[in-house]
């Protein structure tokens, strides 16, 4: 398949994510002096703004990709779970939440001087977790082609509503940190460099290393691929029956923020898959779109329009090399 064919099919596609839901919180101010209290900068307030983080992430890389996307998660019962669903219906993201608990929250203070580039000084997270057995009631209520978990540890996505999900027969795709051997069976996962020499108790040095290794791991957790997103060094894709496959970083070396780059690519590589694609094709989008990703601040989203431009410059660099 063509790449933009199967870019330009991801309007059509209904997407499930079930995860942790999490509102992330901006604050930005200018280091003006250093406090007499503590050697820290005191900073001046500048601006604020929110945006939708974990499991809520990937559902609005998917919706701003032109995808009909449902989520299924918990919320608390605050006005941070009235601004995460605020934000989650602007993007026309359909929730299936329950309100329990705190809603998680990362803040993030980031501060610089009036003509410097701002860096993030300190993180504050809210929120303890969420038990998620009541939510595989929701699943009977979504219609779907593919389904992604979005696991940041927080405990929404339990063995249950996994095993109730594979019962549908669907394409699951996992994002789990560290917990990826909890969801054997599922089609793939997209675990990066960290979450996979965790699993496999050892560094891996070499991309000979990360076929060798992944592989085994991919047979041991019986999916049918395994990607492995290396940063700066693109991704390793390992398939049931294939020769692993090493994809150079698509884009520039001038990277602006790495956060929320695997939700692009898992929602990605997941569209793809659920176009039609095979998986060496998502893996390829996949690549172009964290490459893209990593280009903007904070938690980004790409359109159809930039996706499709970075395919065009992918395509020329490929058509250069022959």
């Amino acid at each position: 398949m063509k790449l933009k064919n199967v870019v330009n099919s991801f309007s059509e596609r209904r997407i499930l994510v079930i995860g942790d839901l999490i509102l992330d919180h901006y604050i930005y101010g200018y280091a003006e002096r250093i406090s007499r209290e503590a050697p820290i900068p005191i900073l001046k307030f500048e601006s604020e703004r929110f945006e939708l983080g974990g499991a809520a992430n990937t559902a609005k890389n998917l919706a701003s990709l032109g995808a009909k996307t449902t989520v299924i998660g918990a919320i608390g019962e605050d006005r941070e779970g009235e601004k995460l669903l605020e934000l989650l219906n602007s993007w026309k993201i359909s929730p299936k939440a329950i309100k329990t608990g705190r809603t998680l929250r990362k803040m993030r203070i980031l501060a610089g001087g009036e003509f410097t580039k701002r860096q993030q000084v300190a993180r504050i997270d809210w929120g303890n977790g969420f038990s998620g057995n009541s939510l595989d009631r929701f699943l009977e209520e979504v219609d779907f082609e593919a389904a992604i978990i979005s696991d940041y540890g927080y405990g929404t996505v339990t063995p249950t509503i996994f095993s109730r999900l594979r019962e549908r027969d669907k394409v699951v795709i996992i994002d789990s940190r560290n917990r990826l051997r909890q969801f054997k069976g599922a089609t793939a996962a997209t675990p990066n460099v960290p979450e996979t020499e965790a699993l496999l108790g050892r560094d891996l040095n070499s991309i000979e290393e990360f076929f060798q290794e992944g592989e085994k791991l991919r047979r041991e957790l019986d999916f049918k691929a395994l990607l492995i997103t290396l940063g700066n060094r693109g991704l390793v894709l390992i398939e049931d029956g294939k020769t692993p496959v090493h994809i150079e970083a698509f884009g520039g070396s001038n990277i602006v923020d790495v956060t929320g780059a695997g939700d692009t690519v898992a929602a990605v590589f997941t569209l793809a898959i659920a176009s039609g694609a095979d998986f060496r094709t998502a893996a390829i989008l996949a690549n172009i779109a964290g490459g893209l990703s990593v280009m903007k601040e904070g938690a980004s989203s790409l359109t159809l329009e930039e996706l499709n431009e970075g395919v065009e410059r992918w395509e020329l660099l490929q058509e250069k090399k022959l």
